[in-house]
Order: structure tokens, then sequence, then C-alpha cells
């Protein structure tokens, strides 16, 4: 095998199931959480309003002007994976099109998140599946290689390993490692809940928030 091409296997490490729970998280509410950490370059965002993402990542590598390994990954990837392509910052050729979202969405697949630029974008956020992307390029792209799938990559400025949990929505991409998935999970939820109940509380006129004025005092006595 050559150094500069590989496709290794799909082999998550999460379930699709535990997966699932992260549905209702939107990628502000887990970037809190992660420390407000993790969260890609705003450039990247989904072709139509309303597209959301939340699935394990399958990575692909992949020169410039060439989308041979997006081609791999889609056909290597399980329901529900999202594919997160590194275009080595490709500005110049859209790498993603009708016919590979078509392909994607007949395989079951939950989206793309790619640092380049797709076509036929138009169609496509009328499909309805959910394509993340830096914009749109009308020129197409070469498929000679080389390239790589599921390999650690840089995508918005974040690193993304095979099998980490990508959540996106129209405030941004977020990247969970999969090692920090569980520990991260119930700190989501419990955000959700408290988020609900200050909602409750601002809805019944008690908007100011009990942290306010401890904080403000804590200014004053300095």
């Amino acid at each position: 095998m050559s150094f500069d091409f590989s496709i290794n296997p799909v082999n998550h490490p999460l379930s699709a199931e535990f997966v699932a729970k992260f549905r209702d998280v939107s990628s502000p509410v887990a970037n809190d959480c992660y420390g407000r950490r993790n969260i890609m370059n705003a450039a990247i965002k989904p072709v139509r309003k309303g597209m959301r993402i939340c699935g394990r990542a399958v990575t692909v590598s992949m020169p410039p002007d060439d989308n041979l390994m997006m081609h791999a990954a889609l056909h290597s990837a399980e329901p529900g994976d999202i594919i997160v392509a590194n275009t080595s910052n490709d500005r110049f050729s859209g790498v993603w099109g009708e016919l590979m979202t078509r392909a994607a969405m007949s395989r079951n697949l939950g989206g793309l998140v790619l640092d380049g630029m797709c076509r036929d974008s138009d169609w496509i956020a009328q499909s309805g599946f959910p394509v993340f992307s830096c914009g749109t390029c009308a020129r197409g792209s070469r498929k000679e290689g080389p390239g790589h799938v599921n390999i650690p990559v840089a995508c918005g400025n974040v690193v993304v390993n095979h099998g980490d949990i990508i959540i996106g929505d129209d405030d941004g991409v977020m990247v969970i490692p999969h090692q920090d998935a569980e520990a991260l999970l119930p700190l989501c939820l419990d955000k959700l809940t408290k988020e609900a109940g200050r909602i409750e509380s601002i809805n019944s006129g008690s908007a100011k928030p009990s942290w306010l004025m401890p904080a403000l005092e804590g200014w004053q006595s300095r």
C-alpha cells in the first residue's frame, strides 16, 4: 500500500444508539459543556437553513481538486454516518454534488462536512440531505487521488478522528471526541433541563438570572 493512499475500515467505537442520545443537543449547548472548544471555523455552513446533523465521523483526507477518496468514503460509511473531509482548503472546485448526494441518500448516510466547496447546491438544498461546506463552486474535480479514509484529519481548524460525534446546525459544527462523549452527555442533558427552566422563568416574568447580582456584587467589592 502506498503511503499516500489508504482506506481504513469503518470500526466505530460508539454505538449508533448511544450517539442518538445527542440528537436534541445543539452545537452551542455541546460547545458550552465542552469548555467552548472544538467548534469548527464559522465559514463552514449548511447549504440551507434548518439542516442538522448528528452522527459518527467517517474522515477523508484528499488533495485539492480531487474527490476520489470522497467516493471511497461514501461507499464505506454506515447508515447515519457523517463524512468529514479535509479538502486541503480547496476553493477552486466543487468536490461534492447532486450525484454524490443521491448516492449518500441511497445509503442513508447522515450528512457531509467539508472545508471546501460543493456544487449543485440548489438541488442539494431541496433534497434535504444536510451538507455543510465553505461555499459553492461550479467547477468539477478530478478522481485520481491520492488520499486517505478514516485517519485523523483537520477540518475547520478542529482535529476529527474516525468515530467522533459530529453535531451540526445553523450555529456551527461541533466535534465531540469519541473518548469524551460518555462523560459529556449528562452535562449536555443537564444544561438542556436548566435552560428549559430558565425559559419558563423568563416567560413567567422572572427575567433576572440568579447569577447576575452575585456577579455584579463581586465586581463592586474589588
